[in-house]
């Protein structure tokens, strides 16, 4: 007895490979999709580390603007040279550019970093004939800019005038001051830009002065890659709000 056997046509064969490439083209973009779904988070993750991270040292540091400790080893204190005004301002927001119009992306502050009762090395005197009589007050001047797509900190070091009288001592607090050297980036270049840095005035209560600092900014090579936050910083050392 003659047995046939049915194989399978060519136009089967044909529509089973195209079938099949046709699942394995969407199994390989699905796997492509995925992948880049994982990178981005992964980035954004990175991006929004990094951001949080100078966002709470920047918090962390303007939060104890114009803090002066007591000293009873100190008989003349020399904070009233750099304060900017009668009411003991120690605190300045300005823009970059010297433009109202632009947002405040600059600020300047100072506060007794090691609670020695005065911004600078321990003296008993540390004013003398209205002239600051301490050493490395810069340590104690801060600030933050954004200068361009960079993120910047003041580090004065030993470049501050020790013996500043006061117009010079409150030019460190005064807007000239975001314009002059001594400026040091946050985050690499290479890999970060800011895209702003805003700081405003939180004057509506009447027990202290605040400030909201708001960052934003992307991965340099992956420019779609965005991040923002802000913070409200009670400045709890400056001088009361106007009722």
């Amino acid at each position: 007895m003659t047995r046939f056997y049915k194989g399978q046509s060519l136009l089967g064969l044909m529509l089973s490979l195209a079938l099949s490439s046709f699942l394995l083209f969407v199994i390989i973009q699905f796997y492509a999709y995925a992948q880049r779904q994982n990178q981005h988070i992964l980035l954004q993750l990175q991006l929004q580390t990094e951001l949080q991270r100078v966002l709470h040292t920047m918090a962390k540091d303007l939060r104890r603007a114009g803090f002066r400790a007591l000293s009873a080893k100190v008989t003349q204190e020399n904070f009233s040279l750099f304060e900017l005004d009668e009411k003991g301002t120690s605190l300045a927001i300005y823009p970059m550019s010297g433009e109202s119009a632009v947002e405040n992306n600059c600020v300047l502050f100072f506060y007794d970093l090691d609670a020695n009762g005065c911004l600078g090395s321990t003296a008993k005197q540390c004013a003398k004939d209205e002239q600051n009589a301490t050493s490395e007050v810069g340590r104690e001047l801060f600030g933050y800019r954004q200068n361009g797509f960079i993120l910047e900190s003041r580090t004065y070091g030993n470049k501050a005038n020790t013996k500043c009288k006061k117009a010079e001592c409150q030019s460190y607090l005064q807007q000239n001051a975001c314009q002059d050297l001594g400026w040091t980036k946050m985050l690499d270049e290479d890999n970060y830009e800011i895209t702003e840095l805003q700081l405003n005035w939180l004057d509506n209560s009447r027990q202290y002065k605040g400030l909201n600092l708001y960052l934003a900014g992307r991965l340099k090579q992956y420019p779609n890659v965005q991040y923002e936050s802000s913070v409200i910083i009670p400045l709890l050392n400056q001088p009361q709000v106007n009722e």
